[in-house]
C-alpha cells in the first residue's frame, strides 16, 4: 500500500507539474487534471481503505479553534512577507506569467480565486493530508514524504516567479506548513482543520494577487 500510494504521488505530482509548466493549456483543463489525479484517481484505486478522515461532524471543536487562530496568523503572516519581499520579485513578470503561461486575468481572477479558495484548497487537503497521510500511516515517513511533496509540488509551480533565495524560503515555510496541517489533524482524524488553515493561507495568496492584477 505504502509504495503503491508513493509511487501514484510521484507520477500523480509530475504529471500535473508537466501541464502546470511544460504545454500550454486553458486553466480549466489545469483544473479537470488536477480533480481527476488528486481526487478521482485515488477514490478509484485505494476505495476499500475509507474516507474517515472526511467526517467533519467528528472533528474536535477545540482543533477547529486552533485552527482558525492559526489560519489567520498565517494569512496575516503571507500578507506581511509578500511586502517585506516584494523589492526581490519581479512583479511585472509575475502578472505577465499568470496572465500568459497560467492564463489567468483580471476579467476571470475573482471566479479563480473562489475555486483555490474552496476547491482547490480541499483537493490538495485530501491528496496530500487525507490519502496520502493515511498511505503512510504507522510509518514514520508519514511525517516527512506528505509534507515533502506538498512542498515541492507548490515550490516546482512558483520556479518561473522568484529568485532562488526566495524559494528557498517558500520551500522551507511550505514543508513546515505542511507539517504543521499534518499535526493539527491527528487529534480529530479529519482534514477540516487543515482545510480551514489552507484557506485561510490561500486567503492571504489571493489577496497579493488582488494587489498585483487591481492596484
Amino acid at each position: 500500500m505504502k509504495k503503491s500510494a508513493l509511487i501514484l504521488s510521484i507520477i500523480c505530482i509530475f504529471f500535473l507539474l508537466w501541464i502546470e509548466q511544460g504545454i500550454g493549456v486553458a486553466y480549466i483543463v489545469k483544473t479537470a487534471a488536477k480533480v481527476v489525479l488528486f481526487l478521482f484517481v485515488p477514490l478509484l484505486l485505494f476505495k476499500k481503505r475509507g474516507l474517515d478522515f472526511l467526517s467533519f461532524r467528528k472533528t474536535d471543536r477545540k482543533a477547529i479553534r486552533m485552527a482558525v487562530v492559526s489560519g489567520f496568523s498565517i494569512m496575516l503572516l503571507i500578507i506581511g512577507a509578500f511586502i517585506i519581499v516584494k523589492s526581490f520579485i519581479d512583479t511585472d513578470s509575475l502578472l505577465l506569467d499568470l496572465q500568459t503561461r497560467v492564463g489567468v486575468t483580471g476579467a476571470i481572477y475573482p471566479f479563480v480565486a473562489l475555486y483555490i479558495l474552496f476547491g482547490n484548497s480541499f483537493l490538495e487537503e485530501f491528496f496530500f493530508r487525507g490519502f496520502l497521510t493515511g498511505a503512510f500511516q504507522g510509518s514514520k515517513m508519514r511525517w516527512i514524504l506528505p509534507p515533502l511533496f506538498f512542498a515541492v509540488y507548490h515550490i516546482a509551480i512558483f520556479l518561473p516567479w522568484f529568485t532562488l533565495p526566495v524559494l528557498l524560503l517558500a520551500l522551507a515555510g511550505l514543508w513546515i506548513g505542511g507539517y504543521i496541517f499534518q499535526w493539527i489533524n491527528e487529534k480529530s482524524g479529519t482534514i477540516l482543520p487543515s482545510w480551514i488553515i489552507h484557506m485561510f493561507a490561500d486567503l492571504g495568496i489571493l489577496f497579493v494577487g488582488a494587489y498585483l492584477f487591481y492596484f
